[in-house]
């Protein structure tokens, strides 16, 4: 049974490209569906034929060693998570702007939005979560700097969404899949990556041409923290939500009257209560 399992899986997923072709035509490099892997993100990274203005996509079955946000572990089986990646060469000169995992999650609630699910929103930087605050799926970016033998910097999304059997992971922090959303009783892997990559692209060609300003709106309508009592789990200070800096993506806390300043790359919040 794992074996026919296996089998229909890479089935469905080798129909990729060509939805994807279809819905956004000239813009993909290469499309790969693989049965087992360590790291989708590393996978890619590791490419060495990444093209700026193309982009590489990776869809795993299993993810051995999935990473998230500040080396923590992405706890995933084989079809109850959907792992995937998308990748592309950095132009010359181009830098690696965090912020663009803000973006990356819009991208992601757009295509959950696409095929009938409501009521999901983001944790700021990098979680989609329901209503409850409980994680849906983790998002990180990673880049690869410039090589000496002239192979260009380059840029990685990673993606984990939970499917199913979110409940039996057995992991300390609240964490739901799909089917705590309203929405349709079922949706096919296929039909979620044809929906959501194409969102993804669009909206980092958006990112580089106009920056993180056009997503803000839309951030903040998904944002699950504004308003809300916040601790900073590395230094214990508590304070409010408020929203993030469009100009940046910094989250914004107020504390003892002031507007603090929060990055990604620094700190990690929750709301109390939640992990």
């Amino acid at each position: 049974m794992p074996e026919e399992s296996r089998a229909a899986w890479m089935r469905q997923i080798s129909a990729l490209p060509e939805r994807l072709e279809a819905r956004l035509p000239g813009r993909w490099s290469s499309v790969e569906g693989l049965s087992c892997v360590d790291s989708t993100n590393r996978y890619l990274l590791d490419r060495q034929d990444l093209e700026p203005g193309r982009c590489h996509v990776c869809v795993a079955r299993e993810q051995t060693a999935g990473r998230g946000r500040r080396g923590r572990v992405w706890t995933s089986r084989p079809e109850q998570s959907l792992t995937f990646s998308l990748a592309r060469a950095l132009d010359p000169g181009e830098r690696a702007d965090p912020s663009l995992t803000l973006v990356a999650g819009v991208a992601l609630a757009r295509g959950l939005s696409d095929c009938g699910f409501r009521d999901h929103g983001l944790k700021w930087p990098n979680d989609l979560v329901t209503r409850t605050d409980a994680k849906l799926a983790g998002i990180l970016v990673e880049s690869r700097s410039p090589g000496s033998d002239g192979t260009p910097g380059a840029l990685v999304v990673g993606i984990g969404l939970n499917l199913s059997g979110a409940k039996t992971l057995g992991l300390e922090r609240d964490i739901a899949d799909l089917a705590a959303l309203d929405g349709p009783a079922a949706v096919a892997p296929l039909d979620l990556l044809a929906a959501i990559l194409p969102r993804l692209v669009r909206a980092w060609d958006d990112f580089r041409s106009s920056g993180l300003a056009p997503f803000a709106r839309d951030f903040s309508a998904l944002d699950r923290l504004r308003g809300r009592r916040i601790e900073v789990l590395e230094t214990g200070q508590v304070g409010r939500a408020r929203g993030i800096d469009p100009a940046d993506g910094a989250l914004l806390m107020e504390h003892d009257r002031e507007l603090v300043r929060l990055y990604s790359g620094d700190v990690s919040v929750r709301a109390p209560g939640h992990g």
